[in-house]
């Protein structure tokens, strides 16, 4: 799932906490439509037909409504509702363990009515030829009491196939394999299961028919007394590009490692930002960089200072499966300009 599919799922929670505290809200004729086709993305598989479909409705006087009905002739389906733009409506499937969410809808009087397709998969734990066209791993924050660093990798993975990959017998659509010195590992996608398997972190994140963000994030260990770190990110597929982001400020020095090069620096929330990259790696393969001088000079600490509870609070959160989005906000608040 997204990240604005995250956000969907926590605006549903705070939704039903909502819904459970409202009165009864008092009928409504509806004047608006939603228009939808369910359509079948896997060549030869039958017509989505009799497949149940659930409205989800936000900002109504209860908070939070549902509405069923099931998909007919061609895949159409029709609701009616409400042309009403304080309401946010979304369209959820759910078909072979997966689930498919359109995007937030708005009707008002003026724009009463709107047409949607889904597209659907049929799931297969055969493994499809995957391939990860871009790595992208950035140095979120630095502890330097805890001398720990908080770590976010991006990998954007392709299937090339017309099915969707649910995993193997276990459920496992990726093993990432992971960075030295590990003390939590985590996902970041609301509907992400991650399991630390030993050295590697599995996912259970579905894969569709195209490119799929997975977002995980780390925090590891480094030794005060070296005042330095090595992060090794290793490619589990072929990959292509391959980028680590180090805030400027977090070391006195860098130095690639291996087959990875200094690539032009860049900034990032107003942050100047150096990057170490490598083009490509075969499965096993690693971009690598070596950072020096961790310890910084009359430095100070992001998550003990002004602001260091909240975000400790947000890391906390995280780990416990909610909140992701915000420590991405917070953390890369802290990690861009918080550390001098």
């Amino acid at each position: 799932m997204t990240r604005p599919a995250a956000l969907l799922l926590l605006a549903l929670a705070l939704g039903g906490a909502l819904a459970s505290a409202a009165p009864p809200a008092a009928a409504q004729t509806p004047d608006g439509e939603i228009r939808g086709r369910i359509v079948q993305g896997t060549a030869g598989a039958p017509t989505p037909e009799g497949i149940p479909v659930e409205l989800i409705i936000l900002g109504g006087a209860s908070g939070l409504e549902t509405a069923q009905t099931v998909s007919g002739e061609g895949g159409a389906f029709l609701f009616e509702v409400l042309a009403d733009p304080q309401r946010t409506y979304v369209v959820r499937i759910e078909r072979q363990g997966v689930q498919y969410l359109s995007p937030p809808l708005l009707l008002s009087r003026e724009l009463p009515t709107t047409d949607i397709e889904i597209t659907i998969y049929e799931a297969t734990r055969e493994r499809p030829d995957l391939r990860i066209e871009s790595t992208l791993v950035t140095l979120l924050a630095l502890d330097r009491a805890a001398a720990q660093l908080t770590i976010e990798r991006t990998d954007e993975v392709t299937n090339p196939g017309d099915r969707i990959y649910v995993g193997d017998e276990e459920g496992v659509t990726l093993r990432l394999p992971l960075p030295d010195g590990v003390a939590a590992a985590y996902g970041a996608g609301a509907d992400s299961g991650f399991v630390l398997e030993g050295g590697v972190l599995a996912a259970t994140t579905a894969l569709r028919p195209g490119a799929t963000s997975v977002v995980t994030r780390y925090v590891v260990g480094y030794d005060r007394a070296e005042d330095a770190y090595t992060l090794r990110i290793t490619a589990p597929f072929p990959t292509g590009r391959m980028e680590i982001e180090v805030p400027g400020r977090f070391v006195q020095d860098l130095e690639p490692l291996g087959e990875s090069d200094r690539a032009a620096a860049r900034a990032v929330a107003g942050e100047r930002v150096e990057v170490i990259a490598r083009a490509a790696a075969r499965p096993g393969e690693s971009v690598s960089v070596r950072l020096e001088g961790l310890a910084g000079r009359n430095a100070a600490n992001p998550l003990t200072g002004r602001g260091g509870a909240l975000i400790g609070m947000l890391l906390a959160l995280a780990v416990t499966g909610g909140g992701a989005l915000l420590l991405r906000a917070g953390l890369r608040r802290a990690g861009a300009g918080g550390d001098a």
